[in-house]
């Protein structure tokens, strides 16, 4: 799939890249908020990025064309890590860009010219995740060491919530995880239910409902708010990004971090949601010898992956002690990964190894 290093060619296709050089395999991370396309030049074989926001755009379609635009290339394979449920035929729609059409895999590799694959971004995640050095992650509970297998579980918190499965042959399964029923176990969690159902409506209340950074940080930051003040200046910032029509989540997680009390109470809060989340998932996927891989921009904002394991029941929900399986659960090390482009990384080395 892949040109040779310093080789361009001219793209052929009657689509908006047609008259920019080919390039070989590009990996492209879309989620909710933002996208990253990982490309070699098509000159000179050097890795380069472009990034773009999904708000500018009206579809998939018009921001894929767009990166095309950017890099000033054309892949001749395209691996898109996209933030929703992908169909069998490859059509996606992103989750948490709901007015975006559904994206057609197979017109728009035909417009273009180019092999594409449509792969779930926290399948594009885990494969990234597999590839990173030391300098990509950071172990939040050092006490517990490394198994050192293939099996892991990974989870990021960004817009929404997502999460994959990695076997402990190496194989990436996809899952809706985030969409799941979230069941409440104390008391606070079950008035936070009640809550949300009250204002979200609908048949469920989901975990990204109360975890992810868009919907998640809004229905805490309001619960929360029925019970103390948040204060002038927090209710400020907060008011701002509303008004901007920015997610709460790095409002809130930098105050946490800077020790507001009412931040600080609801990371605890998300802390132990996110635990016992983390506990169902690796019940679920993997019954030993399994790591927990986070990622995603709300658990890498600047401290709060050491604030969860200090400050909040994380690890106490996760393991639940006395509940079954306690043992198996307390030596599950847990990961943050701090490379924020291990999606787009995972994407683009699946794409240099023949699709």
């Amino acid at each position: 799939m892949n040109v040779p290093e310093g080789v361009a060619m001219t793209a052929r296709t009657d689509g908006p890249g047609r008259g920019l050089p080919r390039t070989g395999g590009a990996g492209v991370d879309v989620g909710g908020t933002k996208a990253h396309m990982r490309y070699p030049d098509p000159r000179t074989g050097e890795v380069r990025s472009v990034e773009t926001r999904c708000e500018r755009y009206d579809s998939l379609d018009d921001l894929l064309s767009d990166c095309f635009r950017l890099a000033g290339c054309v892949p001749r394979a395209l691996v898109a890590g996209v933030a929703g449920r992908v169909l069998p035929d490859g059509d996606v729609h992103v989750t948490n860009r709901p007015a975006w059409p559904v994206f057609r895999r197979a017109a728009f590799a035909a417009a273009h010219g180019v092999d594409v694959a449509v792969v779930n971004d926290l399948v594009a995640t885990a494969m990234g995740a597999g590839e990173l050095d030391g300098n990509g992650y950071r172990a939040l509970l050092p006490d517990v060491p490394r198994l050192g297998g293939a099996a892991r579980a990974v989870v990021a918190v960004g817009t929404g919530v997502g999460a994959a499965v990695v076997d402990a042959d190496g194989a990436v399964r996809s899952s809706e995880a985030g969409h799941v029923s979230w069941q409440p176990v104390t008391d606070d969690e079950e008035a936070l239910l009640r809550f949300v159902r009250a204002s979200a409506g609908g048949p469920v209340v989901t975990v990204e409902q109360v975890l992810g950074g868009l919907a998640g940080f809004g229905h805490l930051y309001d619960f929360l708010s029925t019970r103390r003040d948040a204060g002038p200046g927090l209710r400020e910032r907060v008011a701002e990004r509303i008004a901007s029509g920015g997610e709460l989540g790095p409002v809130l997680t930098a105050a946490a971090g800077a020790g507001d009390g009412f931040a600080r109470e609801l990371l605890s809060l998300y802390g132990g949601i996110l635990g016992q989340f983390l506990r169902d998932l690796l019940l679920v996927s993997h019954p030993e010898g399994a790591e927990v891989w986070l990622g995603g921009s709300v658990l890498q904002a600047p401290g709060i992956g050491e604030l969860l394991v200090s400050d909040t029941p994380f690890r106490e929900r996760m393991v639940c002690r006395g509940a079954q399986h306690a043992d198996m659960l307390g030596r599950v090390p847990v990961l943050l990964i701090t490379d924020r482009h291990v999606a787009a990384k995972g994407a683009f080395a699946r794409s240099r190894s023949g699709m």
